[in-house]
Formats: C-alpha cells, sequence, structure tokens
C-alpha cells in the first residue's frame, strides 16, 4: 500500500524540521514546499522530497499539492522580521488563503494550519490562557502577531465552507533542529554572555518534538474546525535562564530588568522606527516580555495525545544538536 503524502511548508525551520522528523518516524511520504533561496541543513538525516516555489504563486502551490493527501502549513514570516505590515500580510495571510482554497479545491483530507499562541488571550500560573481567551486587539501592533490571527481567522472560517481543517498554537519552541537559530537565539545569548538580562515575565515553553508529534498526530486525531494550543511548561524569564545555565553548566550573572525600564526602550525603539530606522523591537514586543504569558496544554492533552514538556530536556536536545551541527559543519 503507497504511504499518505503530506506537503509540508516551512519544513526548513525549527518546527517544519521537527515535523518531517515525525512523518518519516511514521511512514509518511513528505514533499517539503521550499524557497529556492532555502538552506536544507535543519532536515539533516531526514527523508523527504523538495518541490522549489513561491507560496503566493497559484502555478506553483497547484503542482505541488498534486498527489497529496495532507497539507501542514507552517510557513510564515516570523516576529523577528522587520519587514512591513504588507510583506506580513503577503507571507502571512495571502498565501495561506492561497494554499487553504487549493486544499479545498484538491478535497485535502486535512489542512493543519500552524498559527501562534500569541493569537490568543495569555493568563498566569494560577489560571493559565486557553482556546477561549480571544486576540488581544493591543497585538494588532505587531505585524506577526496580527497577520497569523488574520490567517487563523480564514481558514477556520473555511471549514464551513467544506475544508477539513484544523488549527494548532504552539507556544515557545525549544528543541533540536534549530540550525539559524529561532528561538534558539535565546539559549545562545545566555551561553554567550557571562552577565545576561533577563525580562519581568514569563512564557509557555515547549519541547518542540512533542509540538512536532501532536501537529503529526492531527492527520489522524483532533476535531476539524477545532483549535489546539501546544503549550508547556509555564517559566518566569529568569527560571528559563537559570535553567539553561544549569543545563549547559555554566555561571551567569542574571540580572532583571524592570518593566517600566523595558517599555522605555520599546517606547523609544518606536521613535526610531518613525525617524525611518528599522527595528525588530518596539513597545508591543516589550509588552509582550513583561507579560506573565502562560497557556494551558489540557485540550491537546487530552484530544492530540501532546506530552508534557520538560523544558530541560529540551535545553539539553538543543545543545546537543548544536554540538552535532558544529561537527557536520567542521567536516564540511
Amino acid at each position: 500500500m503507497q504511504a499518505a503524502k503530506v506537503l509540508v511548508t516551512g519544513a526548513t525551520g525549527l518546527l517544519g524540521a521537527n515535523i518531517v522528523e515525525q512523518l518519516n518516524s511514521r511512514g509518511y511520504d513528505v514533499r517539503v514546499f521550499a524557497r529556492k533561496t532555502s538552506q536544507f541543513d535543519a532536515l539533516a538525516g531526514l527523508t523527504y522530497e523538495v518541490f522549489v516555489g513561491d507560496l503566493n504563486s497559484e502555478k506553483d502551490l497547484t503542482s505541488a499539492l498534486q498527489g497529496c493527501e495532507y497539507v501542514i502549513h507552517a510557513a510564515a514570516l516570523t516576529a523577528l522580521s522587520t519587514a512591513s505590515y504588507q510583506t506580513f500580510y503577503k507571507t502571512n495571510v495571502e498565501a495561506t488563503k492561497l494554499l487553504a482554497d487549493l486544499a479545498q479545491r484538491f478535497d485535502v483530507k486535512r489542512f493543519i494550519y500552524v498559527s501562534t499562541a500569541n493569537c490568543f488571550t495569555n493568563g498566569t500560573l494560577e489560571n493559565p490562557g486557553d482556546e477561549t481567551g480571544g486576540f488581544m486587539p493591543w497585538l494588532k501592533k505587531s505585524n506577526y502577531a496580527y497577520t497569523k490571527y488574520l490567517a487563523q481567522q480564514y481558514v477556520l472560517e473555511k471549514t464551513a465552507l467544506g475544508l477539513p481543517a484544523i488549527v494548532v498554537a504552539p507556544t515557545f519552541l525549544i528543541g533540536p533542529r534549530d540550525t539559524k537559530p529561532s528561538s534558539g537565539r535565546l539559549i545562545e545569548y545566555i551561553l554567550r554572555n557571562k552577565i545576561v538580562f533577563y525580562p519581568a515575565g514569563g512564557k509557555s515553553f515547549i519541547d518542540v518534538r512533542f509540538a512536532a508529534q501532536a501537529i503529526v498526530n492531527v492527520l489522524e486525531q483532533g476535531r476539524v474546525g477545532e483549535i489546539y494550543l501546544l503549550a508547556g511548561e509555564n517559566l518566569s524569564y529568569k527560571q528559563f535562564y537559570s535553567l539553561v545555565a544549569q543545563t549547559a553548566n555554566v555561571q551567569r550573572i542574571k540580572l532583571g530588568i524592570p518593566r517600566v525600564a523595558l517599555l522605555g526602550i520599546g517606547y523609544f525603539a518606536d521613535v526610531l522606527k518613525i525617524l525611518g530606522f528599522k527595528m525588530a523591537f518596539d513597545r508591543t514586543a516589550a509588552r509582550l516580555l513583561t507579560l506573565d504569558n502562560y497557556f494551558s496544554n489540557k485540550k491537546a492533552q487530552n484530544e492530540l495525545s501532546l506530552i508534557a514538556s520538560d523544558t530541560e530536556q529540551a535545553i539539553r536536545a538543543y545543545l546537543q544538536w548544536r554540538e552535532e551541527s558544529l561537527t557536520r559543519n567542521s567536516r564540511k
């Protein structure tokens, strides 16, 4: 019996590469949709077919979808970009609309859209946010969060028209195959500096391997038209910094940045933006860093068999991949 073919976008990134690994482990036939400029280091050792194209090209997407029974759409322009709102909208919204429309035309069995926890209201340790919490209006100023939300809503609306779509929304991903790195930049900051400054808030940290496993589970589990927050361990930044230093066996002087100071830096960054400077940081990003940005994963645990994360193990997996990558690169 021929294996089911899955089209994966964003496969060369941290989450996408781990999704491909999970698909490999379960015998799926994987087609990776990539740009001409894509680097494939994160996919080392995996089996996949490459389709090179433009996510905003109907012709390219039509060709890529040929023979695919499932679509996992993980590609996105991310929060750290200094691109304009129009560029974010084209990549995160227009491309998603086009892919969702074509997937419905091709009668795919399931369309999995990878959103973000930033599309939901955060909570506290005692009362973490969940899927019922709506989008926070002040995050409209975040090009990333707002365009991801718009794309998410479009996908959900399409389910009423027959698209068998499910939305998954990961929190902060940690783990192997982070070659660029993306979220691993936070770990790298701690590793490379003897004095480190941590924000006042916190995050939900999830092992990327468990997030990827849950996403592949969606091919057979979960309910069409539903959203699943893929959350992990809720930790303050201070706790996370300490855990990274402990796991890497390094000594670090950790200094907290008061909330008012961080917001002041964000305000100054906004002024620089007005003056024409390209800034990835602003008041909205500063506000996010000062929040207790905590979420619950109960729904995903119950319906997608999401495994509870151990952040220390996720950090160890990142460090091991980092070491292996350095070895591979030294042999080239």
